[in-house]
């Protein structure tokens, strides 16, 4: 299946007014997990079972950040506060592929800040809550001080073109193509650039990342979305996981003598998101960007649970967001991983 023929991500994630403080949203097959690859979360976790097609995290907090950021433009339009500075979701049950109504409640309506709950509803179930605040991000004034970059490793190229013509020595570029057994099928939608050397701790995985479609840039709805993947941190412990930092800049360099694309249709585990908190420290232009660059890191991985502690930057290396994640670490059943050529991943 060609890109185009895909649903972009800025189409994922739109939704439109069904009153003043209820929004409908479509969630597409093209960016949830395939219910055939997971077998279970945990047995002390029964309701987290999922029996369908489920959206991952990221997706529904870009989802929910789209309608709270069209109400505070439409019904709360007189505040403005336009822009979302903070949201905190809560995943209550696995939200499948279809129709979704996202709620809001007007909680504090303030002059600076104002703060809205969510809920995002599926056949008369809340799926995902919490809380989400508005400011305006052009004209907020304040107390500030420059901080040195949060990280001093060689994380900039010096030209990112060079990613994308594969001339960059240091970096290697990769997309897993779509395929109707992917894992993850919203993978397919993002190209990755790592390291060859990856200079980064066990516990740390870093990327560059632009939109596979040309024509698509990353706008600040997406950061949601950004900020949940590639935390494949867990993938470092495991020495046979073609997803570590070790192996798959080497996957991805001998795929790219021999002149195809890197395929893996699973990952070691499964990691669906508990809790989101997500904060936009800087707007993206209204026409969005083509590079973001993304660091994940973990500070405790214990009884199948872990954290991520995520910094989404810009070609500038400024801070555009920061996201806090506590996830569980499942089972999940194993397809075989091998190469194909562009035009076999095409089925």
């Amino acid at each position: 299946m060609s890109d185009d023929a895909r649903v972009s991500l800025s189409e994922a994630i739109a939704s439109t007014p069904i009153d003043s403080h209820r929004y409908l949203a479509n969630i597409p097959l093209d960016h949830c997990y395939q219910k055939s690859m997971i077998t279970e979360f945990s047995s002390c976790h029964q309701s987290w079972l999922i029996t369908s097609l489920a959206a991952h995290g990221g997706l529904l907090v870009s989802i929910i950040v789209s309608a709270v950021q069209q109400h505070f433009r439409s019904t709360l339009v007189s505040f403005n506060h336009p822009d979302t500075f903070s949201i905190h979701t809560i995943f209550l049950h696995a939200s499948v592929a279809g129709k979704a109504t996202v709620v809001i409640k007007d909680t504090k309506l303030g002059s600076n800040v104002s703060t809205v709950h969510f809920a995002l509803v599926q056949d008369d179930t809340e799926r995902v809550v919490g809380y989400a605040s508005n400011t305006n991000l052009e004209t907020e004034k304040g107390v500030s001080f420059p901080i040195p970059r949060p990280f001093g490793l060689k994380t900039s190229p010096s030209d990112l073109t060079k990613l994308l013509e594969g001339s960059d020595p240091d970096w290697v570029g990769y997309s897993v193509p779509w395929h109707p057994h992917s894992f993850l099928k919203g993978i397919t939608h993002f190209q990755f650039f790592s390291a060859v050397k990856a200079q980064s701790p066990q516990n740390t995985t870093e990327v560059w990342m632009r939109l596979s479609r040309n024509d698509q840039r990353f706008t600040t709805e997406m950061l949601g979305s950004v900020a949940d993947h590639w935390r494949r941190m867990i993938e470092n412990y495991v020495p046979k996981s073609a997803w570590n930092n070790e192996q798959l800049p080497k996957r991805a360099i001998q795929a790219a003598k021999e002149g195809r694309q890197i395929l893996g249709y699973s990952t070691s585990y499964g990691y669906p998101t508990l809790a989101m908190h997500l904060e936009i420290k800087k707007k993206l232009p209204s026409q969005g960007v083509e590079w973001l660059f993304m660091r994940a890191r973990s500070t405790g991985i214990k009884n199948g649970r872990f954290d991520a502690e995520v910094t989404i930057m810009d070609e500038k290396m400024e801070v555009v967001a920061l996201s806090h994640q506590i996830s569980y670490i499942t089972k999940s059943m194993q397809i075989v991983d091998r190469e194909r050529s562009p035009k076999d991943s095409k089925l």
